[in-house]
C-alpha cells in the first residue's frame, strides 16, 4: 500500500485519479476536488478535508478514522461499505449517496445533509446529528441510543422500529414523523405527549 505522511494539498484537483488502496496520514486537503475519482479501499487517519468536492467519487470499502470532512460534498459518491470512526464531518453533504453498509462510530456529523439517505439498520450509537437535514431519511430499525439529535430536521423520515432512548432529543419535532414502534424512554415519551399539547404535571 502506499502511505502519504503529513502532506499539504491546496486547490488541488484530483479528478478522475485513481487513489483506491492509498493511505493517507496526518494529511491537510483544502478546497481540492475528488469528482469521479476513484477512492475505493482508500485510509484515512487523523486528516483533514475542508470544502473539498467527492461528487460521484468511489470511496467504496474506505476506512477513515479521526479525521475531519468539513464543508464538503459528496452528491451523488458511492459510499458503499465505508467506514468512519470518531471523524468529524460538520456541515458536509450527502444528497443522493450511496450509504449502503456504511458503519459509523460515534463522531460529529452536525449540520451535515442527510437527506433522503439510506440509514436503516445502522448501529448509530452516540454519534452527534446535531442540526443535521435528516429529512426523509430511513432509520428503520436504526439503533440512535445517546445519539445527540438536538434541532434535528426529522420531517417525513422512517423511524420504524428504531430505537431512540437515551437520544437527546431537544429541539426535535415529534409531530413531524410517525412514531409507530419506536422505542422511548420516560423522558422522551414526556416529550412527545408535550409536542402533542398533553400537560404534564
Amino acid at each position: 500500500m502506499n502511505v502519504i505522511n503529513n502532506e499539504i494539498y491546496t486547490d488541488e484537483k484530483f479528478e478522475e485519479d485513481d487513489l483506491s488502496g492509498k493511505e493517507y496520514i496526518g494529511c491537510k486537503f483544502t478546497n481540492c476536488s475528488f469528482k469521479n475519482a476513484n477512492m475505493d479501499g482508500v485510509i484515512t487517519r487523523r486528516c483533514m478535508f475542508s470544502n473539498c468536492n467527492f461528487k460521484s467519487s468511489r470511496l467504496n470499502a474506505s476506512l477513515h478514522e479521526g479525521s475531519a470532512f468539513t464543508n464538503c460534498h459528496f452528491e451523488s459518491a458511492n459510499l458503499f461499505s465505508g467506514d468512519f470512526i470518531e471523524c468529524k464531518m460538520t456541515g458536509s453533504s450527502f444528497v443522493d449517496a450511496n450509504m449502503i453498509g456504511v458503519s459509523i462510530k460515534k463522531g460529529d456529523w452536525s449540520y451535515t445533509n442527510l437527506r433522503l439517505c439510506d440509514l436503516k439498520g445502522m448501529d448509530l450509537r452516540n454519534v452527534k446529528f446535531e442540526r443535521a437535514d435528516l429529512y426523509n431519511c430511513d432509520f428503520q430499525k436504526a439503533d440512535l441510543r445517546g445519539a445527540d439529535l438536538s434541532n434535528a430536521i426529522l420531517i417525513k423520515a422512517n423511524l420504524k422500529n428504531a430505537d431512540l432512548r437515551e437520544a437527546i432529543v431537544k429541539g426535535v419535532d415529534f409531530t413531524s414523523f410517525v412514531l409507530k414502534d419506536v422505542r422511548l424512554d420516560v423522558i422522551q415519551a414526556i416529550e412527545v405527549a408535550r409536542a402533542y399539547g398533553v400537560i404534564v404535571e
